[in-house]
Formats: structure tokens, sequence, C-alpha cells
């Protein structure tokens, strides 16, 4: 089976899409926080305070980090996340939440990358200081090579199923999971435009 050729970017309705809160002042981080930790859904990652906005700028960081030593170049800004294809489980962690659809190609190598599960992990891997949130890798993380990769396109589709995140993938939606049901996407492309 073939990879999907899109990639779903989900928002909260009443922000916008293509939105990243580490482009956020400290000040303004905090505020969004304070007026989302209280909010009724199915996983909200706002509730842990001021640890989320810790791991989230560190791991954001990490993730330039790879970006840069991959390509040799430093990206022109943070990312926009999206999943490759589509896990509408993921609209559940907005009080509002939407979604937008793009094709693959109409991205350059550059522009979009893939981690799996998603960079929450690069805390671990690169060994910050940071909270390790959300999914982690094992002890004996470095024995698979997919942890802390960032893939190009071309990359995933040739190593998808040799590296057996397609099985991990199946094996975590069959126990109703979350994190690792999904590849992440990051969109490096500023100036996105969307529907709101």
């Amino acid at each position: 089976m073939g990879l999907p050729e899109y990639i779903t970017h989900y928002f909260e309705a009443d922000r916008g899409p293509f939105r990243n809160i580490c482009d956020l002042s400290e000040e303004d981080a905090r505020k969004l926080v304070s007026e989302e930790e209280n909010a009724t859904t199915a996983f909200n990652r706002f509730a842990m305070g001021p640890d989320f906005l810790a791991w989230r700028r560190e791991a954001d960081d990490l993730l330039i980090r790879a970006y840069s030593e991959k390509f040799g170049c430093v990206p022109e800004g943070r990312p926009y996340f999206a999943v490759l294809g589509s896990f509408d489980k993921t609209l559940t962690m907005f009080r509002e939440g939407r979604k937008i659809e793009m094709e693959v190609s109409g991205f350059s190598e550059k522009e979009l990358t893939f981690m799996y599960p998603d960079h929450a992990h690069l805390v671990t891997v690169y060994g910050a200081d940071a909270p390790a949130l959300f999914y982690q890798p094992p002890t004996d993380w470095s024995r698979e090579s997919f942890w802390g990769r960032l893939f190009t396109l071309a990359e995933l589709r040739e190593e998808y199923s040799r590296l057996g995140i397609d099985r991990m993938i199946r094996a975590h939606e069959e126990r109703d999971g979350w994190a690792g049901c999904y590849v992440e996407a990051q969109l490096w492309r500023r100036g996105l435009r969307g529907e709101g």
C-alpha cells in the first residue's frame, strides 16, 4: 500500500490555521494556556500548564536543529504541523476543530518534512532538559533508525514499510491510541493561507 498523497492540517476554528504557539511571545503564550487550560476537549495539552510550554519550545527548537542538520541551512521560521493523510481524532483536541487537506505535490523537499511518531520525542533523542511529555522512545531507541529522524517525502516513501512504521501505526490504532497512530508532517513554507 502506498503512502497518502495529501496531508491534513488541524486547527482551532476561532484562532485560524497555520499558526505555531512558539511564535507567540512568552506573555501571549501564557495567556493562551490560561484561556485554554479548562477547555473541554478529548485531550487538553494546555491543562499541563508551564510544562507544556517548556516542552513545546524545546521540542520545536530541536526540530529546527534537525532540519538544519539535514539540509545544511536554517529554515526561515518555525513549522506548522499536519499529519500524513488524515487522523481526524486530532479534531477532538480543539474546542471547535477544523481541518485543511493539501496535496503533497504542492511542496518542495525543503518545505515539507515528516517524522514518526512526531517531534515530541526529540527531547529524549537530543538529551534535552525539557519535560519528556507525550510519546517518547524506549531506552534502546537507537536500534530503530526512525527515532529522531527527519524524512523527506521521497525518503519516507522508500523506507516506510521497511522501517515498520506502517505496522506500528496499525498496532497503535488497534489499541485505540493517539500518539503513534500517524506520521507528523512539518510545513516549513511561510505565508500559507487557508480557510478560517
